[in-house]
C-alpha cells in the first residue's frame, strides 16, 4: 500500500525498507506520486537522500557561501535584501552524489509525467542567508512554455527546513493554469491581483521538512524564496529534468574524472565535461531554459 500522506497541503511519501532496499519505488507509491504531480504540482519523498552525504556537502559548502556572499560580484537572487545568493555546488570527486544528482527514486516519478530518459540540464544550488525581505511569487521562466508538463525541479536541503530558516513558500496547484501571461511586466513575478485572487482559495504553504527529504516540483508551480530568520546559513541543491523532446542546448558542468563514476540510472546527463581543478565558485547565472525552435 501507498505511504503517502497530507501535511502542509503536500503529498509526503515516506520510503519503506524494501523500497530504499531495492531503490525502486512502489506500485502503489508511484501512483501516488503521480497524482501528487499532476493535482497538485509538487511532492515530497521524505527519506530519499542519504544524510551522511548531506552532512559532508554542508559542512564544504557553508563556508564557501559565507566567502561568496561577502563578494559584491555574487549573484543576489531578487535583489541583495533577500539574503539570497545563487551557489554552484562542489564539483569534485567524493562530492557529487548518485542520489543528490540522479535520485531514482525522483526520476521514476518523473519519468511517468516527461516519458523516459529525461534530460538533465540543470545543476545549481541557492543559499539563503539571514534576512528580513522575501522574494515575490514568481516562475522561474518567462517565455511562452509549453501547455503540458515540461520541466520538473528537484530541490535537497542540506538541512532540516522550516519557516524558521527560509523553506520554500510553495502554491499547490498552481502549474494547472499558469502561462507566461500570469506574469507581470518584463518580470518573472506573479501579478499582484491573481496572487491574492489565490490565496483566497488555495493559500500558500512553507513546508516542514526532515534532512534527507527531496521535493519535487512542476517548473510551472508558482513559489518565493523566504527569509531564513536564523545565524546558520541555508543551503538547497537543486537540478532540473526536461523530456527527451525538449529542444535545449543547456548543459550542467562536472569534472572529468568522475565521468564513469555517476549511476545515472535511467537520466540522460546533457554535461559539458571540465577538467579536474574548474572553478566551480565563479558561478553561471544565465541560464537559457527556453524552447528552441
Amino acid at each position: 500500500m501507498a505511504t503517502a500522506r497530507t501535511q502542509d497541503d503536500i503529498t509526503i511519501i515516506h520510503l519503506s525498507a524494501a523500497e530504499l532496499s531495492t531503490q525502486k519505488l512502489s506500485s502503489h507509491n508511484l501512483q501516488a506520486g503521480v497524482e501528487a504531480l499532476h493535482r497538485d504540482g509538487i511532492l515530497v519523498l521524505d527519506n530519499a537522500v542519504c544524510t551522511t552525504h548531506l552532512d559532508k556537502l554542508n559542512a564544504r559548502m557553508v563556508p564557501e557561501a559565507q566567502a561568496l556572499y561577502s563578494k559584491t560580484t555574487t549573484h543576489r537572487n531578487f535583489g541583495s535584501a533577500t539574503g539570497n545568493i545563487q551557489q554552484e555546488p562542489v564539483l569534485e570527486q567524493g562530492y557529487i552524489f548518485d542520489d543528490i544528482i540522479a535520485n531514482p527514486f525522483a526520476v521514476a516519478v518523473v519519468e511517468c509525467m516527461l516519458g523516459p530518459k529525461p534530460a538533465l540540464r540543470f545543476h545549481s544550488a541557492n543559499t539563503a542567508f539571514k534576512a528580513t525581505d522575501r522574494q515575490p511569487p514568481h516562475i522561474d521562466i518567462d517565455f511562452d512554455f509549453p501547455a503540458v508538463p515540461f520541466g520538473f525541479c528537484v530541490n535537497v536541503n542540506l538541512v532540516d527546513s522550516s519557516p524558521e530558516n527560509g523553506a520554500t513558500e510553495v502554491w499547490p496547484g498552481t502549474h494547472t493554469s499558469t502561462t507566461n501571461k500570469v506574469l507581470e511586466q518584463d518580470r518573472l513575478a506573479i501579478k499582484q491581483d491573481l496572487i491574492e485572487a489565490r490565496r483566497k482559495t488555495r493559500p500558500p504553504v512553507q513546508p516542514s521538512l526532515p534532512k534527507g527529504s527531496l521535493i519535487i516540483r512542476d517548473f510551472r508551480l508558482w513559489h518565493a524564496g523566504m527569509p531564513n530568520h536564523t545565524d546558520d546559513p541555508r543551503v538547497m541543491i537543486v537540478t532540473v529534468l526536461f523530456p527527451s523532446w525538449y529542444r535545449s542546448k543547456l548543459e550542467i558542468v562536472l569534472p572529468r574524472s568522475i565521468e564513469a563514476k555517476v549511476n545515472w540510472g535511467s537520466v540522460d546527463p546533457k554535461v559539458n565535461w571540465v577538467p579536474d581543478g574548474y572553478d566551480y565558485l565563479q558561478g553561471a547565472h544565465d541560464h537559457d531554459f527556453v524552447l528552441l525552435p
